[in-house]
């Protein structure tokens, strides 16, 4: 019986062991594109609850006309009440949305470059700068072997390229100044020069057994509503 059973076994382990790179991929896109879709979402819901809200005060701000003492009878005074805003959808703490059109490129960022983050997007590094500010905003981001997936095709952006920021409020478009590969320990790409609005991208290099870092680094050239 146990012949038998040991060899269907192996087999079994053997699919599944082929099969969970492509499976753990798809989860990994899966949930980018749910994180997204929560965060257009909330970003609508708030868009609704303001829109409602200054409906509201134009409504209650608008002039009574006619008899004034009969309207000063029957009418007591008003105050605009905001509606109810919806209850955002519980997410990940998404500081806006990665996108570099040159590599096709589309992804929330992530608060922190923890390994949980990690596993799911790109994530800020924390005790850098903040996008848009003075400083330099610093995005971290695995290279899968998957082609396309996060930093895969980093190595594709060059000099000149635009990278955005959409933070939902606010669109930062920066231009790649530089493109670097520098050792793991070359912490120093992370900081800034103290006087302009920076962003840094970081990966691995090479994809398989990395030695190096891949850094792209640029500046901003314009944010806009």
């Amino acid at each position: 019986m146990l012949k038998r059973t040991l060899p269907m076994v192996c087999i079994i382990l053997g699919i599944v062991i082929l099969l969970y790179p492509t499976v753990s991929d798809r989860y990994e896109s899966y949930q980018q594109q749910k994180i997204l879709k929560q965060w257009q979402e909330n970003l609508q819901h708030i868009d609704q609850a303001a829109s409602e809200l200054e409906s509201a005060t134009e409504i209650v701000s608008s002039p009574t006309y006619g008899d004034e003492s009969k309207s000063n009878n029957q009418l007591k005074p008003l105050s605009a009440e905001p509606t109810a805003t919806p209850s955002p959808i519980p997410q990940k703490n998404i500081e806006g949305v990665l996108i570099i059109d040159k590599i096709n490129l589309k992804l929330p960022i992530l608060t922190d470059a923890t390994v949980d983050n990690m596993k799911l997007s790109v994530a800020s590094i924390a005790h850098t700068g903040k996008v848009g500010a003075i400083g330099n905003y610093a995005i971290a981001g695995h290279r899968n072997l998957t082609y396309g997936k996060n930093f895969n095709r980093l190595d594709e952006v060059v000099v000149g390229d635009i990278i955005e920021v959409d933070t939902g409020s606010k669109k930062y478009m920066y231009k790649v100044e530089d493109k670097l590969y520098v050792l793991p320990e070359d912490v120093w790409v992370l900081k800034g020069n103290g006087k302009d609005q920076e962003i840094t991208l970081i990966t691995c290099h090479p994809m398989e057994n990395p030695t190096q870092r891949i850094v792209v680094k640029g500046k901003l050239i314009e944010n806009k509503e």
